[in-house]
């Protein structure tokens, strides 16, 4: 009995909770079906049924006896052999005995896109949909679904012949996510991988890089793959079908020993054929990552792939400025995954961070239409201000060589109006920065009733200007009883206290302050 491995590509239907199959290596045998068709190149040789459930579409619009379907199927086979093969560089398939390569269309379950099988012989083969009818929920063309898929397995297949499976699923699937979008490039389908599930990459920006491998963790993990070949790779800035990385990372993988894996040949690559190394590449990536859904176009510095025009960002915790004025932290930092700080800094805010020494690489941004990330490295104080607009402020840090501790000691400034009388006084603001509005108002007025043989009356006096007060005691009658003047009222809080005549009588009075405010009381002898 021949030994098969198996890599799936799932989708459910409208869902971004994402199943997988729990065991990536089964033992199957290959379907038997009715009819087959060659391609056109003749390398391929697609299996099907007409009378089945297993049965595609019979729309046959030439008239020559074979299923559109089934024709789409040889042409994307044979289009991504050529592109993959041809243009990029990477080496053939294993064929079976025959010298052709099979492709079975079946009606798979609900939920399963396709699976690239590896025999013990070495060969594989490729089971697909009869249908990818409404499969996706970034494209609407179930032509495109197909093509990407034949696309997405025969890379499977190719992978095979660069090296078997070895505990290294998360970077087939992570490849192949890659391809299928460089094949067909108008649909983003594999986005919806992105925070698929609580293993996706964005649902865990934090973990190390291999800290699953899993393919279900892979298929989240293809951005990279496209950063990687368009910011790294420089031959693939303009058009990621001259990009080599991806080429070379297989071709030394496979000449690799079985004990080591596949992360630390993609070091290895970076360091000795690009002149970088992961830790710096996977913070940097990770940074313009936090642009995602902010610009709503290539324009600008950031983006490596459109598709972060289309999704949110990764899933980090912010700390509240208001929550406290001054922070220190101990970070562990590593070579194999990004340390991240963030805060929501209020409206006017400042804040000053400082960090100890070591051999690090450092990112910060503001999450805002009008800032980008930077790479400060080699530096170790960093200070940024804001005005009128909430912003949020991150650190990305990645250490050079395994992990590390650094510390990060934060100063954050809140300006506003400190004062509680003022119209808009900030109760999270630490620092008066001349901003307070003031309505004239009077509050806390003690005694009342008041004693007028023994006791002064008192009041706050809120005003909106420095202007001189006049003051006039009335009684119910209207009669002046007693005039008052104050020449150095200020703007804000004033307290006030007046000497009333000792021989007042009982009874209703009214105080005013220069004809607009009134206070009431009543004295009791």
């Amino acid at each position: 009995m021949k030994v098969i491995y198996i890599i799936f590509i799932f989708s459910f239907l409208h869902s971004h909770d994402k199943m997988r199959c729990p065991n990536e290596i089964t033992r199957d045998e290959r379907p038997i079906l009715e009819n087959s068709y060659q391609s056109p190149s003749g390398h391929f040789l697609i299996h099907y049924d007409t009378n089945t459930e297993n049965s595609p579409s019979l729309l046959d619009l030439n008239q020559n006896d074979v299923p559109d379907y089934i024709e789409q199927v040889g042409i994307a086979a044979d289009s991504s052999r050529y592109v993959l093969t041809e243009q990029m560089g990477f080496i053939q398939e294993t064929n079976d005995d025959d010298g052709v390569y099979d492709i079975y269309v079946l009606d798979l379950s609900t939920n399963l896109w396709g699976q690239t099988q590896y025999e013990s012989g070495g060969s594989t083969f490729i089971k697909i949909r009869n249908s990818y009818q409404g499969m996706s929920n970034f494209c609407e063309d179930s032509n495109q679904l197909l093509w990407l898929t034949v696309a997405h397995e025969f890379f499977h297949a190719i992978q095979y012949s660069y090296k078997p499976n070895f505990n290294d699923s998360y970077f087939r699937e992570l490849s192949s996510m890659w391809f299928e979008n460089i094949f067909v490039p108008n649909c983003f389908d594999f986005l919806d991988f992105v925070d698929m599930s609580s293993n996706s990459l964005f649902n865990n920006p934090d973990r190390s890089f291999d800290y699953n491998t899993s393919g279900t963790y892979g298929y989240s993990l293809s951005l990279f793959a496209h950063y990687l070949s368009t910011i790294v790779d420089l031959d693939g800035s303009q058009s990621q079908l001259n990009s080599k990385i991806i080429r070379d990372i297989w071709e030394r993988y496979s000449e690799s020993p079985n004990n080591q894996t596949i992360f630390q040949v993609l070091k290895e690559v970076l360091v000795e054929n690009y002149e970088t190394t992961f830790s710096y590449a996977w913070g940097d990536f990770m940074s313009r990552n936090m642009y995602s859904g902010i610009y709503d176009s290539m324009n600008n510095d950031i983006y490596y792939h459109p598709g972060l025009i289309e999704i949110e960002p990764p899933n980090y915790t912010f700390e509240s400025s208001f929550d406290s004025l001054d922070f220190l932290y101990n970070m562990n930092i590593d070579d194999d995954k990004v340390s991240f700080w963030g805060i929501n800094l209020y409206q006017n805010s400042s804040i000053n961070a400082s960090f100890s020494n070591g051999d690090y690489n450092l990112w910060s941004g503001i999450l805002d239409s009008e800032n980008q990330p930077q790479n400060i490295l080699d530096q170790t104080e960093f200070s940024y201000s804001i005005d009128s607009q909430p912003a949020k402020l991150f650190f990305m840090i990645t250490n050079n060589m395994n992990n590390d501790i650094i510390d990060l000691e934060i100063n954050v400034i809140i300006g506003g109006c400190t004062d509680q009388y003022a119209d808009n006084y900030n109760e999270y603001a630490n620092t008066d920065n001349g901003s307070c509005i003031y309505s004239n108002y009077v509050s806390n007025v003690f005694p009342n009733p008041v004693n007028s043989s023994r006791d002064d009356i008192g009041f706050t006096y809120i005003s909106s200007n420095e202007l001189p007060a006049n003051l006039v005691l009335y009684n119910l009658e209207g009669k002046i009883v007693q005039n008052y003047f104050i020449s150095n009222i200020g703007i804000g809080e004033n307290q006030i206290t007046l000497n009333i005549p000792n021989d007042l009588s009982s009874g209703y009075y009214l105080l005013s302050i220069n004809d607009k405010i009134t206070i009431p009381f009543i004295n009791v002898k």
